[in-house]
């Protein structure tokens, strides 16, 4: 216990001297003792900063002008019992302690070093468009256990590791491209679906005519002026898609002009054009090019197809790059608060991030993580499907906060979190979803968390990582027959080519009618991130990186009526240097 206080007391004035404070011996202690040193390190820096008065020796005096209540509250204590808090002690100047360096000290682990399974790292991707200038960790070679050395000053014995992250010696470096927080103002009116409705077509209309084959592309009121049969095309939204009795596929097509019918034969000449269309919903935007027949006795004309096509992503779509060798690690589904929060794993990961491992390259690529994106149901939330109370071991959502709150305070601060809203969260139902309000989770932003809305774009040392929590994943996989939730890489795909993150209406997932739609992708992500299915997933498609991370949770009864097994404890990692991306298995590292 001592060595694990004198271990603390090292990490605490290695964040003071970052900070450039020094503290007495007796404030020090003070500190340690806290119930949480180190979220309340972070508070006392952090609110030092707005105290003109303040250099760079920390006091009672200057605990005293810290307005966080839990400060005060913890220094009314100390006080009370004894008056070892004196401002006439010479500090110790954390400059000289850590005289030869700034980063990080040596830390001591009382474990022996056990050999690694090559299992941990499951899987592994090379970047499909450049050449690879950092290793890919494939495996994890085993490292033999070695000898108990005696540590200086001390009886026991300790394995000695060191722990040099890489990440801290660059600043952040980031820009939040698109929060739907604060533009999700809303009536409710006719008018509002309307115009949420053109929005979304006139923006993917522009999409998809950098297509060069939709050049020639007409409006559907200028074909039915057409008398004769004419080879035409046009695009517009697909609506009541059915099977003839002739095994042929017939839909609407509309735009703002009219609506107009479209046939397309079963043949071995349209076979590419059948699965494309056996994957086309409700009011997704297709091109289509064919013969048209104009009718007689009055019938409206129709659209005979010889090709169609989505607006997707271009095949030569080149994504970006960081110039720095650090990474990013996804999760999402945390689900604090509930009996299956799997909170032995999340620490196993918390420790991971510290460089608490026996294997060096566990620590090297802990090392390399300089952001983490909480994608979604970080707590479990109350009421959010039939009988939750029932899965729950915190029926408080505050105190739900205040426990996600204390784990992630353990995270080092030189890595940089997103915290975006997903179905859990206390926040409205309807997409898009804004970010959780600052009285549930201003424990959070103290820590400097940064909290955004659903979905988000952020730009981290130069790459563009899309979240979104995954909503409308489980309408995509119900309507198109053969996606599985077990395979979320699948459905994310569809999401892209379609280039909207719900591109129906009416289905299971709530849309507000804003005036803008902030679900459609007119930029390209380098990496998309989703969560939500509590599956974990990775792949790539046509240059961007897929990513669905899985969760912290355990199968709950609601998840077992709907079929789905979870995989928690996956955590993916993406280099954002090369992109190329491998995961983590907690379950399987020690």
């Amino acid at each position: 216990m001592k060595n694990e206080i004198s271990e603390q007391k090292r990490v605490i004035l290695d964040k003071l001297v970052n900070s450039g404070i020094n503290i007495t011996p007796a404030m020090l202690d003070w500190i340690v003792n806290l119930e949480n040193p180190m979220k309340n390190l972070n508070i006392i820096i952090k609110e030092t900063s707005f105290i003109p008065t303040f250099k760079n020796h920390l006091t009672e005096t200057v605990l005293k002008e810290i307005s966080n209540e839990e400060i005060q509250r913890a220094l009314k204590r100390i006080i009370s019992r004894s008056n070892s808090l004196s401002m006439d002690e010479k500090p110790i100047d954390t400059k000289d302690v850590f005289k030869s360096s700034s980063k990080p000290v040596t830390k001591l682990f009382n474990e022996e070093v056990p050999s690694l399974s090559s299992e941990i790292l499951i899987k592994t991707s090379k970047s499909e468009d450049r050449t690879q200038s950092t290793p890919t960790y494939t495996q994890l070679e085993k490292i033999p256990a070695k000898k108990k050395i005696k540590a200086k000053g001390h009886e026991s014995t300790k394995s000695t590791f060191i722990f040099k992250p890489v990440a801290k010696d660059y600043d952040f470096s980031f820009e939040i491209l698109k929060d739907p927080t604060g533009n999700l103002h809303t009536n409710g009116k006719y008018d509002e679906f309307y115009e949420l409705t053109l929005d979304k077509f006139n923006r993917l209309r522009k999409l998809i005519r950098r297509r060069p084959e939709v050049n020639s592309a007409t409006n559907i009121n200028n074909i039915f002026r057409l008398s004769n049969s004419a080879e035409i095309s046009t695009i517009g939204f697909v609506n009541k898609i059915h099977l003839t009795k002739k095994g042929n596929y017939l839909f609407t097509l509309e735009d703002l002009t009219g609506t107009i019918s479209v046939l397309i034969q079963n043949n071995s000449d349209n076979l590419d054009y059948i699965k494309i269309i056996e994957r086309t919903i409700n009011d997704q935007m297709l091109f289509v090019k064919g013969t048209f027949n104009p009718g007689d006795k009055g019938r409206r004309g129709i659209i005979f197809a010889k090709y169609i096509s989505k607006i997707d992503i271009p095949t030569d779509f080149r994504p970006n790059t960081s110039p720095d060798p650090l990474s990013i690690a996804l999760i999402s589904d945390i689900h604090v608060g509930s009996k299956e929060f799997e909170e032995g794993l999340f620490k196993k990961f918390l420790n991971f991030l510290n460089g608490k491992s026996n294997n060096k390259h566990l620590r090297d690529i802990a090392g390399k993580i300089k952001y983490l994106v909480i994608n979604g149901d970080l707590v479990d939330g109350i009421g959010i499907y039939p009988n939750q109370q029932k899965d729950l071991i915190i029926t408080d959502i505050y105190k739900q906060f205040k426990k996600a709150s204390d784990l992630l305070s353990e995270i080092p601060d030189y890595i940089k979190i997103f915290y975006v809203s997903g179905n859990h969260e206390p926040v409205r139902n309807a997409l898009p979803l804004p970010a959780v309000p600052k009285k549930y989770c201003e424990d959070l932003i103290n820590l400097g968390i940064k909290c955004l809305g659903n979905p988000s774009l952020i730009k981290t040392h130069n790459v563009n990582t899309l979240i979104y929590h995954g909503e409308s994943m489980h309408d995509m996989n119900m309507l198109i027959h053969d996606l599985d939730i077990n395979d979320p890489i699948e459905t994310m795909k569809e999401f892209l080519i379609c280039r909207h993150l719900a591109p129906t209406f009416g289905e299971k997932t709530q849309l507000a009618p804003i005036n803008k739609d902030l679900l459609l992708l007119d930029k390209i992500p380098d990496i998309f991130h989703t969560g939500h299915v509590h599956i974990n997933g990775t792949g790539k498609y046509r240059n961007v990186t897929l990513i669905n991370s899985g969760c912290f949770q355990t199968q709950t009864d609601y998840m077992r009526s709907f079929g789905i097994i979870p995989t928690p404890g996956i955590v993916p990692i993406v280099e954002l240097d090369t992109l190329n991306f491998f995961t983590l298995d907690f379950k399987k590292i020690d």
